[in-house]
């Protein structure tokens, strides 16, 4: 699944729209936390959804980025607000490690726990993510997708978006605008 430079909106696109089209511009759904941990847990035992979260688990995706592409699909769909994702999302990566201890799949929690920090190591686990994906529905259609495909969909999109890295130290920029220090 390759995406093209010419596959993605236009700049302003989203300018376009009617005001309040959009399931984020509108008020959430579920605004209690343990309401919407509660209904992350039942997608999760949705068989398709947890075989296809056990599958990114086993090729290396760790949970926090799972939990995070899965509440980041309920603020999109209107589900919840961002802020329920920063309350939710520790209970939610917990949740799905005991998931995973119970089915018996390996995993690493965090992108940081990977002592492969090169380019080679990530671009193999972006790659069996996508085959992984191909190998289910041939060429996934997104609107066609069931939720465990959207999920992993989810997934990829933040494995291929660039890991923010601290840049080494550089001089602090002196001169007339240049903040004070």
């Amino acid at each position: 699944m390759s995406l093209s430079l010419f596959e993605g909106p236009i700049p302003g696109q989203s300018l376009t729209a009617e005001p309040k089209s959009r399931p984020w511009e509108n008020p959430p759904m579920m605004s209690d936390p343990m309401e919407v941990l509660q209904m992350y847990m039942e997608r999760l035992a949705n068989e398709e959804t947890l075989d296809d979260v056990m599958d990114m688990l086993d090729i290396g995706v760790p949970i926090d980025t799972v939990s995070g592409a899965l509440l980041s699909m309920g603020i999109t769909e209107g589900y919840h607000s961002i802020d329920i994702k920063l309350f939710v999302r520790p209970l939610l990566t917990a949740h799905i490690k005991a998931l995973a201890d119970v089915v018996g799949v390996e995993y690493k929690m965090t992108i940081e726990e990977y002592d492969d920090k090169d380019a080679k190591a990530k671009q193999r686990r972006k790659a069996k993510l996508e085959a992984k994906l191909a190998m289910q529905t041939g060429k996934i259609i997104p609107e066609k997708a069931d939720e465990g495909e959207q999920l992993m969909m989810e997934t990829q999109e933040e494995l291929v978006a660039p890991q923010e890295e601290q840049a080494p130290a550089e001089e602090m920029p002196v001169g007339l605008m240049a903040r004070g220090q």
